[in-house]
């Protein structure tokens, strides 16, 4: 690289690190980012603290929860056993979990991954008692079990299958047990097997005990009535995988975007059914796709998602007609991780 380019990345890097460096003090909780271009890591930091307590900074490779973001692995998984021919994405999902027949056929795999499929969503308060009941600690047999116990509800009167989209945490979690019930296998163990040890992810991780084990997880945060940093006081759903279980660094997912660019995963076909938008019985697009939101910035498509949970907060996004990706991954829950982005592939332009 010659001097004027890398005058150029400096100044891209530096454009980036005052932006952030105005919306967060240095002792604060903070956020790591990685820019990838062409396949490259162009810009990776880490801004702020993982540990306000033991005063420990935010570098590229501190473990952040992926939150809701970790919805694409469980969509890639899906895939994954689609091109086995072990499942069918407009199977019901009674098929492989026999229990939630009384859902009917329209209950899809499709339909969950579309977030179309109509049921009731028990990441309320009601539902999240509901399901605690049934179990000493919440399992995604236990969603099973309340689904199940309830009637298999749908989420509002006269809703039918398709009709609508509607966010659907559990129905993601309906997935991840697909995923365990077809391929024999724990979620933890087919996502480490099949993606993270092929591709060298050795920091993604899907099991709760690591996160307090490993020193180089963050800790989540969020605020008080006064405005005060305290520290998540943590879920009982730990133990329920499939709508955002994945704990990650900023350089592992470059990793994981460079094989979905190279089809290393899953083919050219199976990727744009990813990114393909669902569509209701009426035919309106809904813009999101097998864990994906799929629109616009600056008139440019791209993939996007964005995620909350127990003090962590992420935001990815791919751009679609260049080779472009961002990864943002934080314990600061006042920072607008899309505003980051934005500030990122302005500098990049």
């Amino acid at each position: 690289m010659g001097a004027a380019a890398i005058r150029a990345e400096e100044r891209r890097s530096a454009h980036i690190d005052n932006y952030v460096a105005s919306q967060i003090r240095a002792d604060d909780p903070g956020l790591a980012v990685a820019v990838l271009e062409s396949g490259i890591i162009v810009h990776a930091v880490g801004y702020g603290l993982a540990d306000i307590c033991r005063g420990i900074a935010i570098v590229p490779d501190t473990i952040f929860h992926l939150a809701s973001c970790g919805k694409q692995f469980t969509g890639l998984g899906i895939l994954l056993l689609a091109e086995e021919g072990k499942l069918h994405l407009d199977d019901s999902v009674g098929k492989y979990l026999p229990s939630l027949a009384g859902f009917g056929p329209g209950v899809t795999i499709r339909r969950l991954l579309h977030h179309t499929s109509g049921i009731r969503d028990l990441y309320d308060e009601d539902g999240v008692e509901e399901i605690l009941a049934r179990c000493v600690r919440a399992t995604n047999t236990g969603v099973i079990h309340t689904y199940a116990d309830l009637g298999c509800p749908m989420a509002g009167r006269g809703i039918r299958p398709g009709d609508e989209f509607r966010y659907s945490n559990s129905g993601y979690d309906l997935l991840g047990a697909v995923i365990e019930r077809v391929s024999d296998q724990s979620y933890h163990d087919f996502f480490q097997r099949r993606v993270f040890e092929p591709l060298g992810m050795d920091d993604s991780f899907s099991v709760p005990d690591r996160r307090v084990n490993d020193r180089r997880c963050a800790t989540g945060y969020m605020l008080d009535d006064e405005g005060y940093f305290i520290e998540h006081p943590g879920t009982k759903l730990d133990d329920v995988v499939g709508s955002g279980s994945f704990y990650t660094t900023v350089p592992d997912m470059c990793r994981y975007d460079r094989a979905l660019a190279t089809n290393t995963l899953i083919s050219e076909a199976s990727m744009r059914e990813a990114l393909t938008s669902g569509q209701t019985n009426c035919g309106n697009r809904t813009g999101y796709g097998f864990g994906w939101y799929l629109g616009t910035y600056d008139g440019m498509p791209l993939a996007d998602h964005q995620g909350t949970w127990i003090g962590f907060y992420s935001y990815i996004c791919r751009y679609l007609d260049r080779p472009f990706s961002i990864f943002l991954l934080s314990n600061h829950p006042e920072i607008n991780l899309v505003e980051v982005a934005n500030v990122a592939t302005a500098a990049y332009a």
